[in-house]
């Protein structure tokens, strides 16, 4: 990489780096850890135009003075300026050796144009995964993952603009490249409305679970622990990224049908349920999948919402599926529903030790569940993760509930079905 650079280039690292300055400035808060920003399409088309040292520094300066006006804090601000040099350096490491130079009076190579994009994005989301999976404890592959998936399809549409810009600019000067701006914006904007959009989605999920748990102290934080645990379990069965977040929505809405009325009164009940209130509970899988059926975009959650208590043996509920009749989601939701039912406090037994909960999903495996998903559950790595969720979930959980477990009277096709047959 060379340290010196051209006038023209110089003028054209400048450039980009004021633009670079004002689009990190309207960067916004995507989660705990991490930003939404478009600065990404000025400082690479800076680097296209202007492959040497200078634009390195100019992308410090830049991204430094965004993190000023953001009014950051200085160790979250170090790395965000830390993470965009790094990668717009090892980008323009990565174009040189792909055989490219600076484009103004030429034509961008596409072969070296495409090694600049791929190794910032590869260097950015690294980083960002690394410090997300600290923030949220989560595996650092599942964060790579999740981060890489979230954001590929807007990182596609939006590369050929940093093509098309440094064009622009090579041919027509600053000014025309100032007018292209305004379709940059309009990507940020992009950006901002589908995670918005996605949060609201999200908001609006945890409220309506709310206002079903709110019935019952159990029932208090249930779905999202079950939300979490089947994640954990989703990624140690090798979902993709996006099975994973469906998995997790899913799960969370899965007992959504406890919303009606008739269900409140034996929510609030103390002891244990009679036979014919564990019947009216046993319809809240059926109900929940005819609740979610009516939201367009959770066509696909229908079926694990209305199958979570079928059974690998085919003694579950509503339909009396069998094996692979059962959805996948399904299956993994059963496991971490009776997870929760298990390793949480009842009136009638504390909650039950972990080693004796993992050794019940072994004994239940090919008859309650399915053995490739308990095999999964049961890996060094996945029990690892789920012994600390469990940990931290069940340290705040509620101490009283009402009993959903099968009445005294309720056939019971093996010894331990009150222990693992949540309703």
């Amino acid at each position: 990489m060379s340290a010196r650079a051209t006038t023209d280039e110089a003028v054209a690292a400048a450039f980009f780096a004021g633009f670079a300055a004002l689009a990190h400035a309207l960067a916004y808060r995507t989660g705990r850890a991490s930003l939404g920003s478009i600065a990404f399409l000025p400082l690479l088309t800076g680097a296209a135009l202007a492959p040497t040292a200078l634009t390195v520094l100019a992308t410090a300066l830049a991204v430094s003075a965004g993190e000023v006006l953001q009014r950051r804090e200085f160790l979250k601000a170090s790395f965000n300026v830390a993470q965009h040099t790094l990668a717009v350096g090892l980008g323009i490491l990565a174009y040189l050796l792909a055989g490219g130079e600076s484009v103004l009076g030429r034509t961008p190579p596409v072969l070296a144009f495409s090694a600049l994009l791929v190794s910032f994005m590869l260097v950015n989301k690294a980083a960002v995964a690394v410090v997300v999976a600290l923030a949220t404890r989560a595996p650092l592959l599942a964060s790579l993952t999740r981060g890489l998936g979230s954001s590929l399809l807007y990182d596609l549409l939006s590369f050929p603009l940093v093509y098309v810009f440094s064009i622009a600019y090579a041919k027509f000067g600053a000014g025309w490249s100032a007018g292209i701006a305004l379709p940059m914006l309009g990507v940020r904007q992009l950006y901002k409305t589908n995670f918005e959009l996605e949060k609201i989605n999200e908001d609006l999920l945890s409220l309506m679970v709310a206002s079903i748990e709110a019935r019952d102290p159990y029932t208090s934080g249930h779905s999202k622990r079950v939300a979490r645990y089947s994640t954990i379990i989703a990624r140690a069965a090798g979902f993709r990224s996006g099975r994973v977040e469906r998995v997790t929505t899913a799960a969370l809405l899965h007992d959504v049908g406890k919303i009606h009325e008739e269900f409140a009164p034996i929510l609030r009940k103390p002891g244990r349920l009679t036979d014919s209130e564990y019947a009216v509970m046993k319809t809240h899988a059926a109900k929940g999948a005819e609740l979610v059926a009516r939201v367009s975009s959770f066509s696909d959650l229908v079926p694990p919402v209305r199958s979570h208590h079928e059974a690998w043996d085919g003694s579950g509920y509503p339909d009396g599926l069998r094996g692979d009749q059962i959805p996948e989601f399904a299956r993994v939701i059963a496991i971490a529903d009776t997870i929760d039912a298990m390793a949480t406090s009842r009136p009638y037994r504390d909650a039950i030790d972990l080693d004796a909960v993992f050794a019940e999903l072994q004994r239940q495996s090919a008859r309650q569940f399915d053995p490739t998903f308990v095999r999964a559950v049961l890996a060094p790595r996945a029990l690892s993760e789920l012994r600390s969720a469990i940990a931290e979930e069940t340290s705040s959980a509620p101490q009283r509930s009402s009993d959903l477990s099968e009445p005294p009277s309720a056939p019971r096709p093996r010894a331990s079905a009150a222990v693992t047959a949540p309703v």
